[in-house]
């Protein structure tokens, strides 16, 4: 992404100003328009920019924030993205082409107070004038007991969704380019009854077995279930059940926690029903073992902090959710999640994932709780990661309730200035004629693509990661439309970079492999043709970092330097020469006597 020279000099005086931990770049990032609450990232307008959807704080209007080369980075369209709805009390909002006409709509979840239902609309795009359609159906097209799941069912690049109707009926909902989606109950193993899901939900798209191929990851009453797609059906693979014992659980969050290739489920808990003690409990799908990490949630100053599962007049605050990020781009994933002191008082903390090598631990990777990194910002109730520079780095966003009541956004960056390189990836969709001209556009949300690197680091040992693009959609998991990866400290080649995408009718994986990716690097791909990975469109951005622009400038010195030379000594050579032709004219010729 370009910077002008404005958004240049407002981070210089902001950096000028930095504290200890990071500087406040909100205006740079929003200006005046701050005052929303966010809902969802998507590129809107399909120009590889990251645009953001928020909504008011009476949850009736819906905005689009656009992407921009100045500062403010984010603002209004001049195009009016905007809808207000008076008789919609808006909970989620999910990106994504859900007809295939190759432009982003909104998906609406708005919940009904006397249903106590979640109803179902959609906001349609406009391919041609980067608009929206603020007329709704005349009825939701679907009512659910809780926030929908969007994953990709038949493997058409189309999102679809999976929740439990209002008959308490697991079901899918295949959305197609025309007409309404398609209801499609969930089939039982065996036809045995299955559990309700729990409430709220946590289900998720995402690769499970490292076949590149999204599973289907399911919260129910008492357990957690793992469905495959298999021969175009989704089957039950296998059933995990909750610990005993816990009081509490959260909301289940999914990561490379010890960068060695696998995912694994991590879940916030307490065993009590105060919440006085909170864990982490990290289930490792290889060894079927769950991990209790005993996070420290006493701050410095001796004040207890705990996972705030006790009702909150707090927006955001009804589930707990771990967000996921590489915040410092060591490659191990770092999580932002809010806690709540004694007096309900909340406050987002960064848990820092730091390896543990005390003779004590149970698991080789711990927690580190940053408590002062955001506490200048007062009350805040969400955090959540993005790249609002576009410069691979993870800024943080905050929302923070003000002294009047109001919710506020900012924007942390941090400041310290990390010697680690990484990789980015985005993963969109194409579809129809579209893709077949010359310029073939970025791409809408894509629920389920699968991305797996790997590198040689600089000992010589093999470092790889796996992820999933846009795994969980509900209750603001704020997840972004693309990866990043961080690489730590080594410069070299990523030498192997797999994608897949979820198989839905297909019997095999449809994956495709991209060698030698240079760090700092955003890497888009377009699986088009679909059926084709081989031809899948691929295009590759550097982003120069300040240590690859140090080391560009002392090159470019260390020539200039050595070209002064030369022709210091080239000059030398002249005068000489001339000295000597001066010498020569000047001698007696004794051969003209």
């Amino acid at each position: 992404m370009k910077t002008s020279p404005q958004a240049l000099l407002c981070v210089l005086i902001l950096l000028c100003q930095t504290q200890v931990y990071g500087v406040n770049i909100t205006d740079l990032v929003f200006g005046k328009a701050a005052n929303y609450m966010p809902a969802a990232f998507g590129d809107f307008d399909s120009d590889k920019h990251t645009d953001m959807i928020v909504l008011t704080e009476d949850l009736k209007t819906v905005k689009v924030l656009i992407s921009n080369l100045e500062a403010p980075l984010l603002r209004e369209s001049d195009q009016g993205l905007s809808c207000t709805f008076e008789k919609l009390w808006i909970k989620s909002i999910v990106p994504g082409d859900f007809d295939g006409n190759g432009a982003m709509d909104l998906l609406l979840v708005p919940f009904n107070k006397d249903s106590r239902l979640y109803e179902v609309y959609v906001l349609w795009g406009n391919q041609k004038n980067m608009t929206l359609n603020c007329t709704l159906e005349d009825k939701p097209l679907m009512r659910l007991k809780s926030q929908p799941l969007v994953m990709d069912v038949n493997g058409d690049m189309i999102p679809d969704l999976f929740g439990e109707d209002e008959n308490s009926t697991r079901t899918f909902w295949i959305f197609e380019p025309k007409g309404p989606p398609r209801p499609e109950p969930m089939v039982a193993p065996d036809l045995k009854p299955l559990p309700h899901l729990s409430l709220p939900s946590s289900h998720a798209f995402i690769d499970l077995d490292s076949d590149l191929a999204a599973d289907l990851w399911i919260t129910a009453e008492g357990q957690f279930e793992i469905w495959s797609s298999i021969d175009g059906k989704y089957s039950l693979n296998k059933t995990i059940t909750i610990p005993e014992g816990l009081q509490h659980v959260g909301q289940t969050a999914f990561a490379d926690v010890n960068l060695d290739g696998n995912i694994e489920a991590i879940i916030p808990v307490c065993n009590d029903a105060n919440c006085k003690k909170s864990y982490l409990a990290v289930y490792d799908f290889r060894k079927s073992l769950w991990n209790f990490l005993d996070v420290n949630f006493v701050e410095d100053d001796g004040t207890i902090w705990a996972f705030p599962f006790a009702p909150s007049s707090y927006r955001f605050l009804d589930t707990v959710t771990l967000r996921v990020g590489d915040f410092n781009l060591d490659g191990y994933p770092d999580f932002l999640v809010t806690l709540v002191d004694a007096s309900q008082k909340p406050r987002v903390i960064l848990m820092e994932n730091t390896e543990c090598d005390d003779s004590s631990c149970q698991y080789q990777r711990k927690f580190v709780n940053q408590w002062n990194l955001f506490k200048d910002f007062g009350e805040t109730v969400l955090g959540t990661f993005c790249d609002f520079q576009e410069d691979g780095t993870l800024d943080v966003l905050l929302v923070q309730k003000t002294d009047d009541g109001k919710y506020h956004m900012n924007v942390y960056k941090d400041s310290v200035e990390y010697d680690a390189v990484f990789v980015k990836v985005l993963i969109g969709g194409c579809y129809g004629e579209i893709c077949k001209l010359q310029t073939v556009p970025y791409g809408t949300n894509q629920p389920g693509p699968s991305i797996r690197y790997s590198i040689t680091t600089a000992k010589g040992g093999t470092q790889c990661s796996r992820a999933t693009q846009l795994s969980q959609t509900a209750h603001s998991v704020l997840q972004l439309p693309y990866t990043i990866f961080g690489l730590g400290r080594n410069w070299n080649f990523v030498e192997v970079l797999d994608v897949g995408i979820p198989k839905g009718n297909y019997s095999d994986t449809l994956t495709s492999s991209f060698t030698q990716i240079i760090p700092n690097s955003q890497l888009i791909v377009i699986p088009y043709p679909m059926e084709h990975p081989d031809q899948w469109v691929s295009k590759l951005f550097i982003t120069p970092s300040k240590a690859m622009l140090m080391t560009a400038g002392a090159l470019i010195g260390t020539c200039l330097f050595v070209a002064a030379i030369i022709g210091i000594l080239h000059r030398r050579e002249k005068q000489q020469d001339k000295r000597e032709k001066q010498q020569e004219a000047h001698k007696f010729h004794f051969d003209a006597m």
